[in-house]
């Protein structure tokens, strides 16, 4: 298709997302919990992505660059080989394309993210480091979803639950390489060392490694990834500087909780199980196999997110006895207190998250503490 077309695109997506972000920004700034509107707000970014892929795919925005690749590339190299990388560049041209205009939509909320959360922040500074975000992901899809696709595109689409299969196995084992990757992060210096080694040993949390984000300096961040016996734990800037050791330390010690009772794997591993069943009804075509797929959908995925919702409650619980449920629960106030957060309390809608609202886990916390 023309490039007048692909522009054209790109330009309308535009034309949309931009005064749509900016005008719901400004909305939820007037709201009663602004942040929690701007974090849904952001969270509309993935499937704006999502949309955007699919628009450039229509537009043949993959089409021309596998054109471009084929053309540039000599005649002696083998037809596979070429073959291949045309379809690299296709796949990295919709992604990063993708990217692009998304980042664009982010970028017209960070002045409201700026006034809520009361920082001095640059749009130029934001931008640039989800920027950096987004490029590692659109090379990270670009290498997972091209063999993937051919696999699906092939003759043997039996293939592709296996292959799924084995990248699920093999996530667990890549996640601290590829977050160094995707995150800007430098070793410690000694003191800092020292002090989340002794505050890892108060809260009961063993790790192998520890990196501090440089990307964080204006948020919370605390990450643990890897496999037990080879945990690496991530801090950011802002944590090690705003928060005490007490602070610091209850909340390392819920995240410790939340290993100890699975919450990732419990809030993952089921979506995991799901794409696998999508892609056997996608391989297969029997219609047993497109009931059970949504079956799971509809049967099986609010007691997930209430088994989500118990293994932070029990982590909470764990971290009360390490260091006392009124250390806890005066920590996580300071998180809503240090980031200019709303602390949301239950509704209807807790079914639908995975986590507790932060005033309920709190006020659980206060009532222990009695």
């Amino acid at each position: 298709m023309s490039l007048a077309l692909q522009l054209g695109s790109a330009l309308g997506f535009l034309l949309v997302t931009l005064p749509l972000y900016w005008v719901s920004a400004r909305v939820s700034l007037r709201t009663s919990a602004p942040t929690v509107w701007l974090r849904r707000l952001l969270v509309t970014l993935i499937p704006a992505a999502a949309i955007a892929y699919l628009l450039f795919r229509i537009s043949g925005t993959g089409d021309a660059a596998q054109r471009a690749i084929t053309t540039l590339l000599p005649d002696l190299i083998p037809a596979a080989v070429t073959s291949i990388l045309s379809d690299v560049a296709a796949q990295f041209a919709l992604f990063f394309s993708a990217a692009c205009v998304t980042l664009a939509a982010y970028a017209v909320t960070v002045p409201a993210i700026n006034d809520v959360r009361d920082i001095d922040l640059s749009t130029w500074t934001a931008v640039r480091r989800v920027a950096r975000f987004a490029f590692a992901l659109t090379v990270f899809l670009t290498i997972a979803f091209v063999p993937f696709e051919r696999i699906v595109m092939g003759e043997d689409l039996g293939l592709a639950p296996v292959t799924l299969i084995l990248f699920v196995m093999i996530l667990p084992f890549v996640t601290p390489v590829l977050f160094r990757f995707f995150r800007s992060i430098r070793a410690p210096i000694r003191e800092e060392r020292d002090r989340l080694e002794s505050l890892c040993g108060r809260a009961g949390l063993d790790v192998d490694d520890i990196g501090i984000l440089t990307d964080a300096d204006e948020t919370l961040e605390i990450h643990l990834r890897g496999l037990p016996g080879r945990r690496h734990l991530y801090v950011s800037t802002f944590g090690l500087k705003r928060f005490d050791d007490e602070s610091l330390g209850a909340l390392l010690a819920t995240n410790a909780g939340c290993i100890a009772y699975h919450y990732r794997a419990i809030k993952l591993y089921p979506l995991y199980a799901f794409l696998v069943v999508c892609v056997v009804a996608l391989a297969w075509g029997s219609a047993i196999w497109y009931a059970v797929m949504i079956g799971l959908a509809l049967g099986f995925w609010l007691p997930v997110l209430w088994a989500a919702r118990r293994a932070v409650r029990r982590g909470d619980d764990y971290a009360a006895d390490r260091v006392g449920a009124a250390t806890v629960a005066d920590a996580l106030e300071r998180i809503a207190t240090e980031q200019n957060l709303d602390i949301p309390s239950g509704g209807v809608g807790t079914i639908f998250k995975s986590r507790p609202p932060l005033q309920d886990r709190i006020d659980r916390l206060r009532k222990r503490e009695r």
